[in-house]
């Protein structure tokens, strides 16, 4: 009789099918707290510099979503930040003041509409031929007058549009110093340094939340 081989072994099936894996949400935790952040700060300055110009309150709101909302969506770099620019206050400012409201909304739609034509042309792509040295010099400059003047802020006094004023009126500011705006100044800096270096389960959890937030 011929040998019969035996029928192979049947693996039994898992009575139940794994478990779907978790969807993650798109947005990440990190990102979420960096909007807040970001979101707390720029809506009052939007608002300041719709105020500073004498456009309608409104419009900074407008201007502050379109900013951080559309430019953001519709941008092709993915470390773009895009918000109000206060270098911009007098140049609207004074557009509001010379042509009024409503032909300065129309000026900005045309520009708007300029600067998607030059995007379309890929005419940005001739900065590559500026050396980084004069970008990074720009920066340098940018940085050392913005940093003089919070000096003044952090002092409790007013800073004035001109880095070579803020650094003559420098020492008298040093000299009489506001100690309710040092105090103020000196508590945002420890949370700065402090927050991510909290110790223990508890300084854990709180380390969730951006210490650039938590100074806000």
């Amino acid at each position: 009789m011929p040998a019969c081989a035996p029928p192979p072994a049947q693996h039994p099936r898992p009575p139940h099918d794994p478990a779907p894996a978790r969807r993650r949400l798109p947005v990440a935790g990190a990102d979420l707290s960096a909007a807040v952040a970001v979101f707390l700060i720029a809506l009052p300055l939007s608002l300041g510099i719709a105020l500073a110009t004498g456009a309608p309150l409104q419009a900074g709101l407008v201007a502050a979503a379109v900013g951080g909302v559309v430019a953001g969506r519709l941008g092709g770099c993915p470390l773009q930040v895009s918000g109000p620019a206060a270098g911009l206050t007098l140049v609207t400012a004074d557009l509001i003041h010379r042509y009024g409201w409503r032909a300065t909304c129309g000026i900005t739609v045309l520009a708007g509409l300029a600067q998607l034509g030059l995007g379309c042309l890929r005419v940005a792509r001739g900065a590559l031929a500026v050396s980084p040295a004069v970008v990074h010099g720009m920066l340098a400059g940018i940085g050392v007058t913005i940093a003089v003047a919070q000096v003044h802020i952090v002092l409790g006094g007013s800073p004035d549009s001109s880095v070579l004023a803020n650094l003559r009126r420098l020492p008298a500011q040093v000299a009489d110093p506001h100690p309710a705006a040092v105090a103020m100044s000196a508590l945002t800096l420890v949370l700065l340094v402090a927050w991510p270096r909290l110790p223990g389960r508890a300084g854990r959890l709180l380390r969730g939340v951006p210490a650039a937030l938590v100074a806000v």
